[in-house]
């Protein structure tokens, strides 16, 4: 499989760091189509998921350890010679993570730094309202109550049918993450909104416990998808975090 399909939305801004950006539950690669268009100082690729979006012809892959493997493995082929930064929202923060580790131990990529954001530690509790063998109405009270989507599309019962099976499915592949010990020789910078009702400043600061490097946490101002809400300005700043770390990071 060309390791091309894996990056639908991209940008080759002739730098010498890719950043990778992993998508939430119910996302898709489109979710960083602007950051790619809007991105300057980076190479920026946006992760698509089998039966995605994009690949939606394709049966999902719901085995967060599988899937990382394939993505880790794409990511290698495309960033010889070549810095890299991973960056999660949510469910994608428990997927970078696992592609660090998958990166760390089987290939030669220099990774920078994992961006973790709006998720608590891989070896954490986690604080969802809904869990994939419930009811689909949890699941559209659990959206809802995050916030993200906007509520006249979660009233429309025909977009409904069309995206809750891919969001389930995502969930499905969130639950299937287990904490094996792992950890990290690559920095950690962690991100949340300081509204976010899942997620406190002690949430965050235990991803410190999953590396051996350095780690850094910052607050936002919004909730979970604070991301979406100051898009300009938060990706101002991740672009100048990524690149003064960079030069940093020996």
């Amino acid at each position: 499989m060309d390791s091309k399909i894996w990056f639908p939305f991209s940008c080759d801004n002739h730098s010498d760091i890719n950043i990778f950006c992993f998508h939430h539950a119910g996302g898709s690669a489109s979710n960083y189509k602007e950051w790619v268009r809007k991105c300057t100082q980076v190479n920026m690729y946006s992760v698509e998921l089998p039966g995605k979006a994009t690949r939606r012809s394709e049966e999902p892959i719901l085995n967060i350890e599988e899937v990382s493997v394939k993505i880790a493995q794409a990511i290698s082929q495309i960033s010889i010679n070549k810095k890299v930064v991973l960056f999660g929202h949510s469910m994608g923060a428990a997927i970078a993570f696992e592609v660090a580790h998958y990166l760390e131990t089987n290939t030669h990529t220099q990774l920078q730094f994992l961006v973790a954001v709006s998720r608590q530690a891989p070896h954490c509790q986690g604080k969802d309202k809904y869990h994939s063998a419930m009811p689909d109405q949890n699941l559209i009270e659990e959206l809802y109550r995050l916030g993200g989507t906007p509520p006249l599309l979660l009233e429309n019962q025909e977009f409904l049918n069309f995206v809750i099976p891919s969001i389930k499915n995502d969930y499905i592949l969130h639950e299937s993450h287990c904490y094996k010990g792992q950890k990290l020789t690559t920095p950690i910078i962690a991100h949340f909104g300081e509204e976010d009702p899942d997620l406190s400043t002690a949430d965050l600061r235990r991803w410190q416990e999953v590396t051996h490097h350095n780690f850094i946490l910052q607050k936002f101002q919004g909730g979970h998808f604070f991301l979406y809400e100051i898009e300009d300005s938060y990706l101002q700043s991740l672009e100048d975090t990524i690149i003064q770390g960079s030069e940093s990071v020996t």
